[in-house]
């Protein structure tokens, strides 16, 4: 990780102890500006609404906009339902109600955001204009990977990485362990064809992506494009994994340009 991504990972917000069974429980919520379309900010794995902190002020101020703790995350309380991408999607769907959004809605996803957005998308498809995905986790790029690896190699990455994530609160750990079932559903889901998509990747390389894996990545977002005209893919090798932190103004300027389309 660069340090955009190791401070992204730390600003974990206090989680309270209690685990909240009421599926009716309101999320800790951030909601600014006024204007449509409105825009909801789903973030990556374990970060907290307040990754979207410098996006959302400057989008604010012409659109409604949106972003949330999900549960066990931020100041959102801890569930004892899994953090399968049905939960994920329906906890989705519970912020959009309690704020009496109707559409239309843009939804910006990072990393496993992509996820839970394009399942969203593709449950609610009336109620979503568009998709802009910050490098959104592709649906094989972990198999793909391990699958080029030694298998002692690619059994010591997993061994590391669940144990670096043991190490972190429950509700980051929960969502951590459904990472590559979500996958594997994320398969079923390709891309819509029929709303614009604008897709901002990274190409920086890191202890993960390497020369190597970052060619496996081009060529799978690439893969999600091809024969979609309504797909749009950026590249970048200035910041990490966390480019809405590394590079927050091109993502701003790339996002309100993605809006002005719309209208």
């Amino acid at each position: 990780m660069n340090a955009s991504d190791k401070n992204a990972q730390n600003d974990y917000l206090a989680t309270e102890d209690k685990i909240e069974k009421d599926e009716t429980i309101k999320f800790n919520t951030l909601v600014k500006g006024t204007g449509s379309p409105t825009i909801i900010f789903e973030s990556g794995l374990g970060t907290p609404l307040s990754n979207w902190d410098k996006i959302q002020s400057k989008i604010s101020d012409n659109y409604k906009t949106i972003s949330y703790d999900r549960k066990g995350i931020g100041q959102s309380p801890v569930t004892d339902s899994p953090r399968t991408l049905e939960n994920l999607v329906t906890d989705l769907d519970n912020v959009i109600t309690q704020n009496k959004i109707e559409g239309p809605i843009i939804l910006v996803g990072h990393s496993l955001g992509g996820h839970i957005v394009r399942k969203y998308q593709q449950s609610f498809p009336s109620k979503i204009a568009g998709l802009f995905l910050i490098d959104p986790t592709n649906e094989y790029i972990y198999e793909e990977v391990f699958d080029q690896m030694p298998q002692t190699a690619a059994d010591s990455m997993k061994t590391a990485w669940d144990n670096n994530f043991k190490k972190n609160s429950i509700g980051v750990f929960n969502e951590w362990k459904e990472v590559y079932d979500i996958d594997q559903i994320m398969r079923k889901y390709p891309l819509p064809a029929d709303i614009p998509i604008t897709i901002l990747a990274s190409y920086q390389e890191s202890t993960f992506l390497t020369k190597k894996n970052a060619q496996i990545k081009k060529e799978q977002f690439s893969d999600w494009k091809k024969d979609k005209p309504n797909v749009k893919i950026l590249n970048t090798t200035n910041s990490g994994h966390y480019i809405h932190l590394g590079e927050p103004e091109w993502v701003i300027n790339e996002l309100e340009t993605f809006l002005k389309k719309l209208k």
